[in-house]
């Protein structure tokens, strides 16, 4: 998108028809690589400083409007024990239907280093943004302009079984995973015991999930697919993915983000 200067010296980086402006933040942040204090300015109102240099986000220097600021407020020097955290700011003053600003500055309260805090890379893979992709988080104007043909038959018995799909194509290391809602509900594979915990988690925080995936979609209820940085059992990450009124949740065994990611863009495609 073209540079748009505002009053204070910022820049908007995301339109409020922007499908991702999580995307253009975390781009934002991996683009500065000297010592500099990015603040990020929501119109909805939140607000979120940080310190970032050499690609890495340092620390939390402020934070106006966002619910659960104070751990990562309160270090000097953010760790990975604290990514779960910022990414729920992040998204949270990155919220879809909003312009996001930019102001840049000197760095806050310490150095320079380049060998602490958590690489922007790392946060990007957490939350499956492909820092590199410019055009898949552009306004979507061709979608507009021209609707894509309805689907052949047999693309639409394949969406149908998206989120199985979805399980299918991340191969062995998913290790469990249960689907509820959508023509896929009830399936599941995997150990009885790590299912069972599958099915516990959604029993206690389904409805807060689905409200977290609305903040990474364009509207509520839209296709949305993530790696939750937070395990349930040590040692893996949790892969949620939500595709017409279904819920994949999975166990993969470490990280997994590319080939979760592989696994979301062909079912899309």
């Amino acid at each position: 998108m073209p540079i748009r200067l505002v009053a204070g010296g910022g820049r908007v980086i995301a339109e409020a028809d922007d499908r991702n402006p999580l995307a253009q933040l975390l781009r934002a942040a991996n683009e500065t690589m000297l010592g500099r204090s990015l603040q990020f300015d929501s119109v909805g109102g939140p607000s979120l400083t940080l310190d970032v240099s050499g690609r890495r986000v340092l620390r939390v220097t402020a934070a106006l409007g966002l619910a659960g600021a104070e751990r990562c407020l309160g270090v000097e020097v953010l760790e990975d024990e604290h990514k779960d955290e910022l990414i729920k700011l992040l998204q949270a003053v990155a919220s879809p239907r909003h312009e996001l600003r930019v102001t840049s500055g000197p760095i806050g309260r310490g150095g320079e280093e380049v060998s602490v805090g958590l690489p922007v890379a790392l946060l990007a893979d957490l939350v499956l943004v492909d820092l590199n992709d410019l055009s898949a988080d552009d306004p979507a104007e061709d979608e507009v302009a021209a609707p894509e043909p309805a689907p052949a038959p047999e693309r639409v018995a394949g969406a149908a079984a998206g989120l199985a799909g979805v399980a299918e194509a991340v191969g062995p290391g998913l290790l469990a995973w249960l689907i509820t809602g959508s023509e896929d509900d009830g399936r599941s594979s995997g150990p009885d015991e790590m299912v069972s915990h599958l099915q516990g988690f959604l029993d206690d925080e389904g409805e807060a999930l689905d409200r977290q995936l609305d903040v990474l979609s364009p509207e509520p209820g839209a296709p949305v697919c993530v790696m939750l940085g937070a395990s349930l059992i040590e040692g893996h990450s949790i892969l949620v993915a939500r595709l017409r009124g279904g819920l994949l949740l999975g166990v993969v065994e470490g990280d997994g983000t590319g080939a979760a990611l592989v696994a979301w863009r062909g079912v899309l495609a």
